[in-house]
């Protein structure tokens, strides 16, 4: 018998393993969808994880000797965390408001700047090595 906890640390552990392959340079091109797979599992396969799964991709971007990976909008191409840094400094929406009374502008920019952060951790640049 498996515990949810421990099932849980297996996906981490599969999650942190793609990550250092990109880091290493050896992230081969299934792996990114097995990241969104793991990803899925570590929350759940409902409509909207799914919808956002689809949308969103750890893609490469090269040029010479370095490649970045990072994660974007598979329709814009655009980086995820460029989209968070601008919501950093927006009004709270009311519904968001009215959610969280206690919530300030503050804390609000904080959230945003922590999430922009993050999301920059985890991207991975590869530097070639010249020969």
């Amino acid at each position: 018998m498996e515990f949810y906890f421990q099932q849980d640390i297996k996906i981490r552990k599969n999650l942190e393993e793609l990550i250092h392959s990109a880091y290493a340079g050896n992230l081969g091109p299934e792996q990114p969808h097995e990241f969104n797979e793991n990803l899925l599992l570590h929350g759940s396969h409902s409509e909207d994880n799914l919808d956002a799964i689809s949308r969103i991709e750890f893609a490469p971007q090269g040029n010479d000797q370095i490649t970045d990976y990072y994660f974007r909008l598979i329709s814009q191409q655009t980086e995820l965390a460029d989209i968070t840094n601008h919501l950093e400094g927006e009004p709270i929406p009311d519904h968001i408001k009215a959610a969280f009374p206690q919530l300030s502008q503050e804390d609000w920019d904080a959230t945003f700047r922590y999430i922009t952060l993050l999301l920059k951790l985890l991207g991975v640049r590869v530097v070639e090595n010249e020969q």
